[in-house]
C-alpha cells in the first residue's frame, strides 16, 4: 500500500466517523452554531477565587460597614433645651469696691483670682481699676 493511499484510508475513516456522529474533530467542527451545544465552563484556581472571592469580600466589607453604623454609639445628641453652663450678670461697682471684693461678692464658692480673670476677660478690661458706677459683667453663682 502507497502513502497516498494510507492518508485516503484515514481520511475516509475520519470522514465516516464524522457521519456516524463521532468524538473527532471533524464531527466537532460539523456542529450548527444553533444547535444550543456549549463547551463547558472551566475556571481555573484564579478563576474562581475572582468569581467567589470577590463577592465574599464584598458583602464582608458591607457587613463590617453596618455594623459601624449601628453597633457604634452617637457622639453627639440634639436637644431643644439650653445649655447648661454658668451665665452672666450686671452689677454695678459701689465707690471703693476692688475687682477681688467684687469677685467676693459675685461667686463666694469659687476661688477670687479664678472669678477676677473672668471679670477681666468678660469685660475686656486693660487694668484691675474700676470707677465707681461701672456696670460689669460678672459670673452668675
Amino acid at each position: 500500500m502507497s502513502a497516498s493511499a494510507t492518508l485516503s484510508a484515514v481520511v475516509e475513516r475520519r470522514r465516516g466517523t464524522a457521519a456516524a456522529g463521532g468524538r473527532g474533530r471533524a464531527a466537532r467542527r460539523a456542529r450548527p452554531a444553533g444547535s444550543g451545544f456549549r463547551t463547558p465552563l472551566t475556571l481555573t484556581r484564579r478563576g474562581r477565587l475572582v468569581f467567589l472571592g470577590l463577592p465574599v469580600l464584598a458583602g464582608s466589607a458591607a457587613l463590617v460597614v453596618l455594623a459601624v453604623i449601628f453597633l457604634v454609639p452617637s457622639t453627639a445628641t440634639a436637644t431643644s433645651e439650653p445649655v447648661p453652663g454658668p451665665g452672666t450678670e450686671q452689677a454695678t461697682v459701689f465707690p471703693g469696691q476692688s475687682l477681688w471684693e467684687l469677685a467676693v461678692t459675685a461667686d463666694p464658692d469659687r476661688d477670687p483670682r479664678e472669678v477676677m480673670d473672668e471679670i477681666v476677660e468678660l469685660n475686656d478690661l486693660d487694668s484691675s481699676v474700676l470707677v465707681a458706677g461701672q456696670l460689669l459683667e460678672v459670673p452668675a453663682a
